[in-house]
């Protein structure tokens, strides 16, 4: 199973029943009771989808065009998938199951390879001391808003890739 794959699994789970549950908005949302696989495997595609286009390419206008741009593109993207995954589970029974941030990240992590994960724990750490060394130098505001952000973000990122390779290891 691949990186995209593995962050699209965060959103499914089995209820007590055995059926397959897929929440969109991850623990955020109600889940939607997926009728068969065939569906299951089409929501998973799409959602798949949705990771491989939405995320390099927001990365990418951030690189190219400056991180503030990105932003622009967060309501675009969340349109898409709202409206997409909206039509793939209509007529999909509600569930009254909850997915927990931690049943999220357990689900992941299952889907992981222990090597990726470790490489993304050094990736987050590395963008924080990044963020450590831009806020330290900087000579502005934004530089220090930029700092700040880095350490911010990819350390929440590195706790919660820390806890997926913490579940990996027990596993």
């Amino acid at each position: 199973m691949g990186y995209f794959e593995g962050l699209a699994n965060a959103n499914f789970k089995k209820d007590k029943a055995g059926n397959t549950v897929f929440f969109p908005w991850g623990a955020l949302g109600r889940g939607k009771i997926l009728p068969n696989e065939q569906m299951e495997t089409k929501i998973r595609g799409f959602v798949g989808r949705y990771y491989k286009i939405s995320l390099p390419t927001i990365i990418c206008v951030s690189v190219i065009v400056g991180w503030a741009w990105s932003f622009l593109l967060i309501p675009i993207f969340g349109a898409w998938f709202h409206f997409g995954s909206k039509s793939l589970t209509s007529g999909c029974p509600d569930s009254e199951e909850k997915l927990t941030l931690k049943e999220g990240y357990v689900n992941s992590a299952a889907s992981h390879k222990k090597s990726t994960l470790w490489l993304l724990f050094i990736a987050s750490i590395m963008f924080v001391l990044g963020g450590v060394f831009i806020a330290s130098t900087a000579k502005s505001s934004g530089e220090i808003l930029l700092g700040w952000s880095s350490i911010v973000f990819f350390g929440a990122c590195g706790v919660a890739i820390g806890f997926m390779l913490k579940v990996k290891h027990r596993a």
